[in-house]
């Protein structure tokens, strides 16, 4: 199953690092990617990738936030306003199995309108913002709505790595990858 993580500009490291350490421990073929072309991208805190693909040829992607609340000038908000990823995203999930986000994530999957009417989670102080996308915000780390599954703020993107890997590999998977990391699984619905 490849997994790909979007990455841009601004984007919050521990919303992509968290899950993909996870995933790529449980044995999944897990990849960065980039929105539009393979190059270099700088995470919001000055961390440097050069990222070899683009989105596109994916089983799950997961999209991180970064940048949202403060409405920086690169970062989640600044790709909403753009309106290319969100464009990519809403093409590219018929084909995908799910589509999942941390942390402000969830604001550009709503921006692509693939969480309206939905079950879904976000940064705490984005809750209002994400309600007024017609989506049904719950206060939990992890919310899974069959093709779409979210994460809250930050550190969450451990439990939806962990939540991913049950789902995808079964419970004793998700439980060796936790007591690998040494981290205590969240109940999540």
């Amino acid at each position: 199953m490849r997994i790909e993580i979007v990455v841009f500009d601004g984007f919050d490291e521990l919303d992509v690092f968290g899950p993909f350490e996870v995933l790529a421990i449980a044995g999944f073929d897990v990849g960065l990617v980039a929105v539009e072309r393979p190059g270099p991208v700088t995470s919001m805190r000055g961390v440097q990738l050069q990222v070899p693909d683009v989105l596109g040829q994916a089983d799950g992607v997961i999209v991180p936030g970064g940048g949202w609340l403060n409405r920086a000038a690169e970062g989640a908000w600044a790709q909403a306003q753009r309106g290319v990823l969100p464009a990519k995203l809403a093409a590219l999930a018929p084909s995908a199995r799910w589509m999942a986000s941390v942390c402000t994530g969830a604001l550009l999957l709503a921006a692509a309108g693939l969480l309206t009417g939905r079950r879904a989670t976000t940064n705490r102080a984005a809750y209002d913002e994400l309600r007024a996308s017609d989506v049904i915000v719950l206060d939990e780390r992890v919310v899974d709505d069959g093709d779409r599954v979210t994460a809250g703020a930050l550190a969450a993107g451990l439990d939806l790595g962990l939540w991913l890997t049950e789902r995808e590999l079964g419970a004793a998977t998700a439980n060796r990858v936790a007591a690998t990391i040494e981290y205590a699984q969240t109940p999540s619905r």
